[in-house]
């Protein structure tokens, strides 16, 4: 991209914290991807559980997305850490 793009279409980054909901997971990034808008980075925080269902099917969910950039946390740090996570990784 241009720079001259880059100005009129600047990277927007989208950061979704996802913990123990592996439900409503896929309605929100399909939420993103479906944007008209589409410099988007998308990335999920998962602050699941090692080894437990909502983990487990979190990933399996986000794996079917390309251009969603999945972080695991190593042990749960609850919603304020966890989006500082995603804030870290947004370029």
């Amino acid at each position: 991209m241009t720079n001259e793009n880059y100005i009129k279409h600047p990277l927007v980054s989208v950061i979704i914290p996802t913990y123990n909901r592996p439900h409503t997971i896929k309605r929100a990034i399909k939420s993103v991807v479906n944007q008209t808008y589409k410099n988007i980075e998308l990335i999920v925080v998962d602050d699941n559980a090692k080894n437990t269902d909502a983990r487990i099917k979190t990933k399996k969910i986000v794996s079917k997305y390309s251009n969603a950039k999945y972080i695991i946390n190593n042990k749960n740090l609850g919603g304020s850490r966890t989006r500082n996570v995603g804030i870290k990784a947004a370029r």
